[in-house]
């Protein structure tokens, strides 16, 4: 299956604690950067997901989710590994502030079935017979 998961893992795990750890939302992405970080931690929601993961990964690399020695660079590398392994889409930035760079992470939403039929009504719109009508406007102003 995988070298870091023993059983399929879902991407849900990881934006139901994005959602209860309150992590800023857009329409399309969540924003997951050291202040969703510290936020995980202050309301005690950080040591209860990484226990959750245990039973997905394999036992060699418990270090990756130890909650002892997490800090915000491997907790920046478990959401990684849980994007890349549901096929997320995801983008970095580096932030920079107070002399200090800090990584930011967008984790796009999954597609739903209401995207999907959002998508092809815009595909349906553009093939219709636009062509033929250009083609006589532009020989009306000739």
């Amino acid at each position: 299956m995988s070298q870091l998961f023993k059983i399929k893992i879902s991407i849900n795990i990881l934006l139901e604690f994005l959602e209860k750890i309150n992590c800023q939302k857009t329409e399309h992405f969540y924003i997951v950067d050291i202040t969703a970080y510290k936020r995980s931690i202050y309301i005690d929601a950080l040591k209860p997901f990484l226990h959750e993961l245990r039973k997905f990964y394999h036992s060699s690399k418990y270090n990756y989710i130890n909650p002892e020695n997490i800090n915000q660079n491997k907790f920046n590398t478990i959401v990684r590994q849980i994007c890349n392994y549901t096929n997320t889409h995801y983008d970095k930035t580096l932030r920079h502030d107070q002399s200090k760079y800090s990584v930011v992470y967008r984790i796009y939403f999954p597609p739903t079935a209401s995207n999907v039929d959002s998508i092809d009504n815009v595909d349906s719109i553009d093939n219709v017979d636009s062509i033929d009508n250009v083609d006589s406007i532009d020989n009306v102003d000739k």
